[in-house]
């Protein structure tokens, strides 16, 4: 009887162990499932990654194509004009040399020739004047044109969520572009303005010695003082010695700050001091008193 209760007892222990290593094995399959799911699914998050930054690289790139071949063109453009505008100076710089050979070759008679300029001459030369001389408005339309041609307009109809997320990752790395640039710009900025106070000061230096023996003088417009108008909030300078000291002051910065601040005090007033009148036989009662008190 006792061996029967051990074997039971044994059995439904391992049955026990049994179940619960089943449970185990369960159990990390279905992490082992969740696990290659996960990474699958990173797999093909990086796939789709890669795929839509070779498209923005093909866009990036179409588009630096088409700016290349832009700017190719005007200067193209630009190159030609000046070449055209060269030509017509030089054939017009012949025409009038020619002009002058002919009338110092003619024989004597009015010392005037009267040319009459064409209609085509006149309008180029209308045209050349307005092209040197642009109105504000004109400026103002040219400026509207280009900033029409850097800022693209933003057409939104039509666009799934997919589409309109990748307008909005291309707006930003624009945004983040821009600012990068304006980041530079101002940087720059600051440090010409440091180097422009620094040099001031050192010509300032440099001016000091003008005047002396072998040394070159530098001129500086003192008017404006750039450091006195950056620190326009600092208290003004004191003068702790005099200008004409030959010798070296030993004392320290505060003995000599308050033997100036007590120099520039005012004096107190003078003090009046009341006298009694003495009358007659003043000088007995005196002696009187002085006798009685002693």
């Amino acid at each position: 009887m006792p061996c029967c209760v051990v074997q039971e007892a044994k059995q439904a222990r391992l049955e026990k162990q049994r179940q619960e290593l089943a449970e185990y094995e369960e159990m990390r399959r279905a992490e082992r499932e969740k696990e290659y799911a996960e990474i699958a699914a990173l797999k093909e998050k990086r796939v789709q990654r890669a795929k839509e930054r070779e498209e923005e690289e093909k866009k990036w790139a179409v588009l630096r194509s088409q700016e290349e071949a832009r700017r190719k063109a005007d200067d193209e453009e630009r190159r030609r004009k000046k070449q055209e505008e060269e030509k017509r100076n030089k054939e017009d710089r012949d025409r009038k040399k020619r002009e002058a050979e002919e009338r110092l070759n003619k024989p004597k008679g009015p010392n005037f020739v009267i040319t009459k300029r064409s209609d085509a001459e006149k309008l180029d030369s209308v045209m050349s004047k307005e092209e040197l001389q642009k109105s504000k408005e004109q400026l103002e339309e040219e400026k509207r044109a280009i900033l029409s041609q850097r800022i693209q307009p933003l057409t939104l109809e039509g666009m799934d969520a997919s589409k309109l997320l990748e307008k909005a990752r291309e707006l930003q790395e624009h945004i983040r572009r821009l600012e990068g640039d304006k980041y530079d710009l101002e940087q720059r900025y600051k440090r010409q303005q440091y180097d422009m106070i620094e040099l001031a000061e050192r010509a300032r230096q440099m001016n000091k010695g003008k005047g002396k023996r072998g040394v070159s003088a530098v001129q500086v417009d003192e008017s404006f003082d750039r450091l006195a108008d950056k620190f326009t909030g600092a208290p003004p300078k004191i003068q702790l010695c005099s200008k004409y000291e030959r010798h070296t002051d030993h004392r320290t910065y505060v003995e000599r700050k308050v033997l100036f601040e007590d120099l520039a005090k005012e004096p107190p007033p003078p003090e009046i001091q009341h006298v009694r009148p003495v009358s007659e036989g003043g000088e007995q009662e005196e002696a009187a008193v002085a006798a009685e008190a002693e």
